[in-house]
């Protein structure tokens, strides 16, 4: 395992700004995301060889050795944004104290299924072309739906900036989107 020195000195400058309590909340519903890929991997006969923790994510090196093939890969992919689903669902049902919480899970879950190069949607759309013998359409597709939504993004970042309302996440996260498949490649 390797956790980068921008992971843990983006947690601590969170952690320092943070006075809502919510960078635990945060880093405990990434770990049950994390974990439920880990668990899916182990239950389908799959290795995990490295894993890797960045400041825009975790990354899963899987053994060559333990090969999933793309229904199992799938079925990985899907499995950490299931766990974050049902958390919400979990913690939720727990009452009003627990839905920040909540909260947390269902936005981490849902933004992991878009259909993007580095998040688990992505990867899952990958699997499903290969599962279609479409293999070759798995790469351009992801990629067209990422300079899609990033596109979007910055879209909504540039409206929201007439209306007078100033937003960095959104340009920063259309950012990250695009740069991410592009480092990967290299």
């Amino acid at each position: 395992m390797e956790i980068t020195a921008g992971a843990l000195l983006l947690w601590a400058l969170l952690y320092y700004l943070d006075s809502g309590g919510m960078v635990p909340q945060v880093l405990a519903a990434c770990a049950l995301h994390e974990l439920g890929h880990y668990a899916a991997i182990r239950l389908l006969g799959g290795r995990v060889a490295r894993l890797k923790i960045t400041c825009v994510g975790a990354v899963m090196v899987l053994s060559a050795r333990f090969p999933l093939g793309p229904a199992r890969e799938l079925t990985a992919a899907l499995a950490g944004p299931a766990v974050n689903l049902l958390c919400a669902g979990l913690w939720a049902g727990l009452g009003e104290r627990w839905y920040c919480f909540a909260g947390i899970h269902l936005a981490l879950g849902l933004f992991n299924l878009l259909p993007v190069g580095p998040l688990d949607g992505g990867r899952a759309l990958g699997c499903l072309l290969a599962l279609a013998g479409h293999e070759d359409w798995a790469e351009p597709a992801v990629g067209v739906l990422s300079v899609g939504l990033c596109m979007g993004l910055t879209m909504g970042a540039l409206l929201l900036w007439r209306a007078g309302e100033y937003n960095l996440t959104l340009p920063l996260m259309a950012v990250w989107l695009l740069a991410t498949p592009i480092r990967m490649k290299k």
